[in-house]
């Protein structure tokens, strides 16, 4: 990752600063403590909001809006699955737009046009496998997803993330870092499995993490945001970053390539939640 996209996430935590502020008002649409699994947690692939756990009780408006779009069936218009139950859209003042999936059916309140902040939508389903309601925030205007945890009331949380493992591969092979075993020279991806616990016990993704090698910062993402452009799948506001490159396919994050050279190399990796709490770890590498 360049210096240039370093400097270009101060611009991207300005962003969000401000999108905050403008969506102080939206509550979250059933229980904050029920919540399972985060933006950007591995749910056979990048989730792009959050999903709730079993939980009984209605589905409420997160915020005043207009019903733009209820969908009863099994699936869209197009053929694309809605996977348990109802889902609705709510557009909002703010240029955002709230999707609530998952909702009973035959329980949507379809029949309501502008709902005011904490109207009734429907009821939650059964849960299946211990997934229940899932909500995504949508930015209109930017065509992007955006962290729910940005725009709705902030989640006492006190615990830090942890950092569950770490590995550098090269060409295919993977040396788990924290062991005494040396690397050779060479272009290494670094692959990181970091998690923070949600509300409801699940490993769910972090907010930040960085990679500094000796001292120097090196790679940083900020869970933000996600969209589509020119046919792929981009994460974080500030990066770009392509998913499948940046995601592998058991859920690990990849940073790189960095180019090790024969000597000790100091690599530190920080991850935080969005209360603030860090987790960081320091490996020392011995390159031949």
């Amino acid at each position: 990752m360049s210096k240039t996209i370093l400097r270009a996430g101060t611009l991207a935590f300005a962003a969000i600063a401000v999108l905050a502020l403008s969506a102080s008002a939206f509550e979250w649409p059933v229980d904050a403590g029920k919540i399972r699994y985060g933006f950007g947690s591995f749910r056979s692939g990048f989730l792009r909001g959050t999903e709730f756990g079993a939980t009984e009780g209605f589905v409420r408006a997160a915020d005043d809006g207009e019903l733009t779009f209820v969908a009863t069936g099994s699936s869209l218009p197009g053929g694309y699955p809605i996977p348990g139950g109802a889902l609705m859209v709510v557009s909002h003042a703010s240029d955002m737009m709230t999707i609530y999936e998952g909702l009973q059916r035959g329980s949507s309140s379809s029949y309501l046009k502008n709902v005011r902040a904490g109207d009734i939508l429907g009821r939650t389903i059964t849960a299946t496998n211990g997934r229940g309601v899932s909500f995504y925030a949508f930015d209109a205007r930017k065509r992007r997803f955006i962290n729910p945890l940005i725009l709705m009331p902030r989640i006492s949380d006190d615990k830090p993330p942890a950092i569950r493992s770490a590995a550098l591969s090269l060409e295919g092979q993977e040396t788990v870092l924290g062991q005494t075993q040396p690397v050779r020279q060479g272009l290494y991806y670094l692959l990181l499995d970091a998690f923070d616990t949600s509300p409801a016990g699940a490993a769910g993704a972090p907010f930040e993490l960085r990679v500094l090698l000796d001292g120097s910062e090196r790679g940083r993402v900020v869970y933000d945001a996600a969209w589509a452009d020119g046919g792929q799948s981009l994460l974080f506001g500030a990066t770009g970053l392509v998913e499948d490159s940046f995601q592998t396919i058991d859920g690990r994050m990849r940073f790189g390539p960095f180019n090790l050279s024969s000597g000790r190399v100091i690599l530190t990796v920080i991850a935080s939640d969005y209360a603030g709490n860090k987790r960081e770890q320091t490996y020392s590498v011995s390159v031949q």
